[in-house]
């Protein structure tokens, strides 16, 4: 029987995006997400999704921007500054972190807060995955 106490574990692929809380009408921007993850997207009535390999140095408006397997701290950090320029205030941002990037989450949330985001929640995932949930530009929040 679960603990209801502790947080049950996410599965990476199937609730990413109700994790990140992509709503009908949303433009998306997917960082290293397969066409699973975009497919999925479109039928959640988000308005767009764009998939890219790498974080854009100039990316378009968007409303959530999800990075998928980013491995390291550079990687990560590379990911907030391009989410940093395509997210208006209130803007989510969703990092799945693997390996050594998920050893490094608590100093990636610091790193986040200098980016300008706020309310970090953190979420221990399947087979290591770390899943780190914010927004920008909204109070500063205490990190779960």
């Amino acid at each position: 029987m679960p603990d209801p106490d502790r947080p049950a574990r996410f599965n990476p692929t199937g609730d990413l995006l109700d994790l990140a809380e992509a709503r009908p009408g949303d433009r998306l921007l997917l960082v290293h997400g397969g066409p699973e993850l975009l497919c999925s997207a479109l039928r959640h009535g988000c308005r767009s999704a764009v998939s890219l390999a790498a974080p854009p140095r100039h990316p378009e408006p968007a409303d959530l921007v999800i990075a998928e397997g980013v491995a390291s701290q550079a990687e990560a950090v590379a990911v907030a500054e391009s989410a940093r320029r395509a997210l208006g205030r209130g803007g989510r941002l969703a990092l799945t972190l693997r390996g050594a990037a998920a050893q490094a989450a608590r100093r990636l949330v610091r790193s986040l807060h200098e980016y300008g985001f706020s309310r970090v929640r953190r979420r221990a995932g399947l087979d290591g995955v770390v899943l780190l949930l914010c927004r920008q530009g909204a109070d500063r929040g205490a990190v779960r």
